[in-house]
C-alpha cells in the first residue's frame, strides 16, 4: 500500500508552475496564486498579509516554517517551505536562487545522443566539462574538488570550489530521458555565495553543454 503522505507531496510538486502572482513579479513567483489557493486555501495576497501580520519580516526562514507548522497544520512540509520562500522573495528576504544553504542554478541542454553515448563521452573526455583529464570515479580529486557521485547513464555529482569561496558547491550532471526519447543533460550547482557566483556558473556551463553537445555531434558524423 503506498504511503498517503508521500503521494499527496508528491501532488503538490506536480502543480509547481512558473507565473506570475499576485503582488508578485514574475522573477519572484514560482507557484501561481490560484494553485496555492487550490492546494491551501488562501492566495498569495492573504498569506503576505498573514505572515506580514506576524510580524515575519523580522523572522529568519526557519522561524517562518516553524510558524506556519504550528498555525496551519493542514500543510504539508512542501508547502510550508514553498509559502516560506515565496514570502521570503516578495519581501526581499531571498533573492531569486537564494536557498536556505546558499544560491542554485540549474542549466539544461539537449543533446543529439543516447544517455550511455552521453555517459561515454563525459567519462572519455572529462575536461570538456571539468577543466582537466581525470578518471572519472567517487574519490577522485581535481583541482579545487571531488568526484562523489558516478552512476552510468544516469548522474556524476561532484565537489568544487572555487578561489575565494569560503565552501564548495555542490554539482550534479544528470542525464535525462523524455517519453519521446530526447536526450538531455542537466547540471544542477547549489551552495553558490552569492548572485554573482550564481550568473557565472549559469554562463560558465552553458558554454560547457555547448561543447558536449558539440563534440558528440562530431562523434555522430565520424
Amino acid at each position: 500500500m503506498g504511503n498517503p503522505d508521500k503521494a499527496r507531496a508528491d501532488r503538490d510538486r506536480a502543480r509547481l508552475v512558473t507565473m506570475t502572482s499576485e503582488n508578485m513579479s514574475p522573477s519572484q513567483a514560482r507557484v501561481s496564486s490560484e494553485t496555492v489557493r487550490e492546494a491551501t486555501g488562501r492566495g498569495w495576497s492573504e498569506w503576505l498579509e498573514l505572515l506580514d501580520e506576524a510580524g515575519a519580516v523580522e523572522w529568519d526562514h526557519r522561524r517562518i516554517v516553524a510558524y506556519l507548522e504550528a498555525e496551519y497544520a493542514e500543510l504539508t512540509g512542501w508547502w510550508r517551505q514553498s509559502i516560506t520562500v515565496g514570502y521570503e522573495r516578495a519581501r526581499g528576504l531571498r533573492a531569486v536562487g537564494e536557498t536556505s544553504s546558499g544560491f542554485q542554478v540549474g542549466v539544461q541542454r539537449a543533446v543529439p545522443a543516447t544517455p550511455d553515448e552521453v555517459f561515454a563521452l563525459l567519462v572519455s573526455q572529462p575536461e570538456l566539462w571539468l577543466g582537466e583529464k581525470i578518471v572519472v570515479e567517487p574519490g577522485v580529486r581535481f583541482a579545487g574538488g571531488e568526484i562523489r557521485v558516478v552512476k552510468p547513464a544516469d548522474r556524476i555529482r561532484w565537489k568544487w570550489q572555487a578561489a575565494g569561496w569560503d565552501a564548495a558547491a555542490t554539482l550534479q550532471l544528470t542525464i535525462l530521458t523524455s517519453k519521446s526519447g530526447t536526450t538531455a543533460v542537466h547540471v544542477q550547482v547549489e551552495k553558490l555565495p552569492d548572485t554573482v557566483a550564481r550568473e557565472a556558473m549559469r554562463a560558465h556551463w552553458r558554454g560547457v553543454l555547448e561543447k558536449v553537445a558539440g563534440a558528440l555531434v562530431s562523434e555522430d558524423a565520424e
